[in-house]
């Protein structure tokens, strides 16, 4: 858009704002900060007008700041988005699920909506996508939430934003399981546990597509294959992404196919070898959620980083093909490392601009929630980073974070 249309457009904003809002108190102004939207502008001494939770303008000096509006003087700051962590449990402890498929189980059934995020705040973290387990082939659906201060109206964003399936080694081994019939009869007695199908990866292959269809099949789950299907075709009519966990090329090409022959969405989770199918995860728009045991201090697996280690060179290769690309640990308790695992990549010669990306709109892009999450742009919630620059820094570090407006976070 060229400048002048862009004035144009800031002007009208302003003046429907002003209209709107009148001095009700709840307008801020954060003036004087370096402002990274990331949408690729950077705005030097920018304005950030602030409305009810929501950005209504940004831009340079030339915005006008309402009458009354409460003025955050940010002269030396750099703001940047909240960060979006792409997968995350929101717990410490285990989360047990029992059975192979459980479609219908969401994420946000377990959400603690008084749950205290300053760990995740401090990180930088604003929201998170709410993930299942792992261990498990179809865990249910996970969620979009906002890491938000308690009471605010907005913590779940996309309740339904994909469905997970696990096609990896570890959800091929669940549990035996008890089915209890009702009423229990001489000729209908309680059985003892019994073995879950499938238990190989062949078997997962091929009977997940089927548990679309709505015609019932003989084996373990003819008893409840119906709600199975039932809520997997809802899924599919949704057109809910089917968040694939995978890790070798060749489960990548069975996600692939899995996704195409049921005419939904595609996710890659984990995804090691991904790079080795850029060119085809390139040419059919298929995202990826990177995963990486790093942590910080250059540790990997309780040594030194080796550039052939896992998932390691995975990175660069995705971000050179252009794929669209999150990055995520493997493991919760380093979800709040997220910044450090995305500047890791700087010595691959990759700008701050192209990974800081990968923590704030590539993830609000993947899941969908871009009208909201991931810049800092009119329209979107007012989750945003202060940095404070430090001489001899090679990062500013993290002072304060606003989420709908509210500061949730300062260091002490």
């Amino acid at each position: 858009m060229k400048k002048k249309n862009l004035k144009l457009l800031n002007g009208l904003v302003i003046l429907i704002f002003c209209l709107g809002s009148g001095a009700s108190g709840q307008v801020k102004a954060i003036r004087g900060a370096e402002v990274h939207t990331k949408t690729g502008v950077t705005i030097l001494a920018g304005v950030v007008l602030i409305d009810g939770g929501r950005i209504v303008a940004v831009g340079g000096p030339e915005i006008s700041i309402p009458p009354g509006a409460e003025i955050i003087e940010a002269s030396g700051w750099v703001l940047y988005p909240g960060f979006m962590a792409p997968s995350a449990l929101l717990t410490s402890e285990e989360i047990v699920n029992y059975e192979s498929f459980s479609p219908d189980s969401s994420a946000v059934d377990r959400l603690n909506l008084y749950g205290d995020y300053r760990r995740y705040w401090a990180g930088g973290i604003t929201s998170i996508y709410l993930d299942l387990p792992k261990n498990r082939l179809i865990p249910g659906r996970g969620a979009v939430i906002k890491l938000a201060p308690v009471g605010a109206k907005s913590a779940i964003v996309n309740k339904d934003a994909a469905l997970r399936i696990n096609l990896i080694k570890e959800a091929f081994l669940p549990p035996l399981v008890k089915v209890y019939p009702a009423p229990v009869s001489t000729e209908n007695p309680i059985t003892p546990a019994q073995k879950q199908f499938p238990s190989s990866a062949l078997g997962a292959y091929w009977v997940i597509p089927s548990l679309f269809d709505f015609e019932p099949y003989a084996g373990d789950f003819a008893k409840y294959n119906q709600e199975i299907a039932a809520s997997l075709r809802s899924a599919q009519e949704q057109k809910l992404p089917l968040l694939v966990q995978c890790r070798k090329a060749a489960e990548i090409v069975r996600a692939m196919a899995l996704a195409e022959e049921l005419k939904m969405p595609l996710i890659l989770s984990g995804a090691a070898e991904a790079h080795k199918l850029a060119a085809a995860l390139k040419g059919r728009n298929i995202p990826v959620i990177a995963e990486l045991d790093l942590m910080i201090n250059d540790v990997y697996a309780g040594g030194a980083v080796a550039e052939d280690a896992p998932g390691v060179g995975n990175i660069p290769g995705l971000l050179r093909q252009g794929i669209l690309l999150a990055l995520s640990p493997s493991q919760e308790k380093y979800v709040p490392d997220l910044l450090w695992l995305a500047l890791y990549f700087r010595r691959y010669g990759f700008s701050d601009d192209e990974l800081i990306k990968t923590i704030t709109i590539s993830p609000a892009q993947i899941f969908g929630v871009e009208e909201r999450l991931g810049s800092l742009e009119a329209g979107k919630d007012a989750d945003i980073l202060f940095f404070r620059p430090e001489a001899g820094r090679p990062w500013p570090p993290l002072k304060k974070v606003m989420v709908e407006g509210r500061i949730v976070y300062e260091q002490e």
